[in-house]
C-alpha cells in the first residue's frame, strides 16, 4: 500500500485530505501541522514514504523550504498561493503537481492518477516519448481536455465487458455526466470509441459507448 504524509496546519482540511487519500487506497502514516514537525518526522522515518501532500503557509515556516528534504518523494502541493513566483519556485523545486484551494475532489483524484502513472513508469526499464507526454500532461488533447481524465475514461471503457452510458462512466469516476459525455464524444471523434443507440428507454434516445478493442466489438462479424 502506498504510504502518504500530510503537511497541513488546518485540522479540518487535513481531515479532508486524509479521507480522500484513504478512499483511494493510500495509507496516511502521519499528519503534521508545521515545517519543523515535518522535518522531525522525515528524519525519524523508518520505512519509505511514497507521497507527500504539502501546504505552503505553515505556522513556523514556508512549505517550499521543505522541498530539499522531500527530494525523491512524490510531492503534491495544495495551497491557496497562486502568485507566479511561488508556483514557479514550487515546480522548479521538485513538486510534481500543484492544486490551488479550493479544489474539486475530481482534481484531487487526477493528482493521484498522475502519481500512479508515475509509479507505473518507474517499473519500466525504458520509456517512450508517449509515456512521458502522458505523464507530464502535455499531450495535445485540445482545449479543456485533461489527458489524465481522458486516460481514466479510456481505462474504464477498455476494461468494460460491453458498452457503457455516459452516466455509468461518470459514476465510476466521480465526474459530472456532462464532463463524461464531453470526453466520450471526443473519443468517438478520434475513432477510438463507437457510439451505439440504446433502445427501450423512455424519453430521448440514449447512447452507449463501446471501446473499439473490446471483445464484444471484435466478435460482431
Amino acid at each position: 500500500m502506498n504510504r502518504a504524509l500530510i503537511v497541513e496546519d488546518d485540522p479540518r482540511v487535513a481531515s479532508l485530505h486524509r479521507a480522500f487519500l484513504e478512499a483511494e487506497g493510500f495509507a496516511v502514516v502521519a499528519v503534521v501541522q508545521g515545517a519543523w514537525e515535518a522535518l522531525e518526522f522525515l528524519e525519524a522515518l523508518q520505512e519509505p514514504l511514497d507521497l507527500v501532500i504539502l501546504d505552503l503557509y505553515l505556522p513556523d515556516g514556508h512549505g517550499l523550504d521543505l522541498l530539499p528534504a522531500l527530494e525523491g518523494i512524490y510531492t503534491v502541493i495544495i495551497t491557496a498561493a497562486k502568485d507566479v513566483p511561488t508556483v514557479e519556485r514550487a515546480l522548479l523545486g521538485g513538486a510534481m503537481d500543484y492544486l490551488i484551494k479550493p479544489f474539486t475532489r475530481s482534481r484531487f483524484q487526477e493528482a493521484l492518477a498522475r502519481y500512479r502513472a508515475f509509479r507505473s513508469l518507474t517499473q519500466k526499464e525504458e520509456v517512450s516519448q508517449e509515456d512521458l507526454d502522458r505523464l507530464l500532461a502535455r499531450r495535445r488533447t485540445g482545449k479543456g481536455v485533461d489527458p489524465i481524465t481522458l486516460e481514466r475514461i479510456v481505462s474504464v471503457l477498455a476494461s468494460a465487458e460491453g458498452a457503457l452510458t455516459a452516466e455509468e462512466v461518470a459514476r465510476s469516476l466521480g465526474l459530472s455526466r456532462v464532463s463524461a459525455w464531453r470526453y466520450l464524444q471526443r473519443l468517438v471523434q478520434e475513432g477510438r470509441v463507437e457510439a451505439l443507440p440504446v433502445y427501450g428507454q423512455p424519453g430521448r434516445p440514449a447512447r452507449a459507448y463501446l471501446w473499439k478493442g473490446s471483445k464484444q466489438n471484435g466478435s460482431s462479424d
